[in-house]
């Protein structure tokens, strides 16, 4: 099992928020990854999956235990207007792969950091569509066995799945593929593109939006009507530019954040009468093993 020692946390998240974590294991397939697990359960070494880092609140104190990432199992395989893709691979990378290949039913979602089982996990989306739209299957390593789950048993919603908070661990997916005009869909690219950096925060550390959007409503503007843009708490603050982004404009904590977001919650409730939803992770070293995006 080969490894890295004492990884600075703060290169695997988008926050750039953390401590130090003792290891740092990136297995090259399922068959090292289903030993890696079960070495690291042997010894009672804790663990814990981590995608891109681009959904989460690392903690501040160090990991002692192992950071496990899946960047190797990136495997991109078409077959009869299907697709497998492992999750190790990042969303841009997947939605430039299908349309190299002419198919443009993932358009929407470029753009969106992360890595394609961080996707799944969140179920994410942008410009009205969602990774779960044109999924099938899902492949899981579950307490020892490897499984294919079809989409019709996978309970998910908007920005959520049962994988979120569980022990399985997404290996990777196969969807639809549905054939375009890529001309098109680059252009839509190009323009979303634009439109993202006009309105978010990129300039600035952070992980995407803050809360899910309540049904009928917009957790930017609700937070924006309560006064609450350019708040800060520590080095954490609301973005002047999109109110559901949280920014680490200096040498913010994780404390920082998550005192940032009571705050938001407690004055959107108070004012608004809404309870926001999180749709970012707040990971907690004690838990055994947990997902990442």
């Amino acid at each position: 099992m080969k490894y890295e020692e004492n990884v600075d946390l703060k290169k695997l998240n988008t926050y750039r928020i953390g401590g130090v974590a003792k290891y740092l294991i990136k297995p090259s397939d399922m068959e090292e990854l289903k030993n890696t697990i079960e070495e690291l359960i042997k010894k009672d070494i804790k663990y814990y999956i981590l995608g891109g880092g681009s959904n989460v609140i690392l903690p501040d104190k160090d990991f002692d235990g192992a950071i496990i990432k899946l960047d190797k199992l990136n495997a991109f395989l078409i077959k009869d207007s299907c697709v497998y893709a492992g999750s190790g691979i990042s969303l841009n990378e997947f939605v430039k792969k299908c349309l190299d290949e002419r198919y443009t039913n993932f358009t929407n979602l470029y753009g969106i950091p992360g890595s394609l089982g961080g996707a799944i996990i969140g179920n994410a989306g942008a410009n009205g569509s969602e990774i779960f739209d044109d999924l099938c299957a899902v492949l899981v390593y579950d307490e020892g066995l490897i499984k294919l789950i079809n989409k019709e048993n996978i309970k998910y919603e908007y920005r959520n799945t049962e994988f979120k908070n569980s022990n399985v661990i997404i290996i990777g997916a196969i969807f639809k593929l549905i054939p375009g005009n890529t001309d098109i869909s680059w252009q839509m690219i190009k323009e979303n593109l634009e439109k993202r950096k006009n309105t978010q925060p990129l300039e600035y550390p952070s992980a995407g939006s803050v809360f899910k959007n309540p049904k009928g409503l917009s957790a930017g503007k609700l937070i924006e009507e309560c006064n609450l843009k350019e708040k800060t708490i520590g080095g954490a603050k609301v973005s002047k530019k999109h109110a559901n982004f949280i920014i680490n404009e200096n040498n913010a904590t994780s404390y920082d954040i998550i005192t940032l977001i009571k705050k938001i919650k407690e004055e959107v409730k108070k004012q608004k009468n809404v309870d926001l939803e999180l749709e970012q992770v707040i990971v907690k070293w004690w838990n055994n093993a947990k997902k990442g995006s």
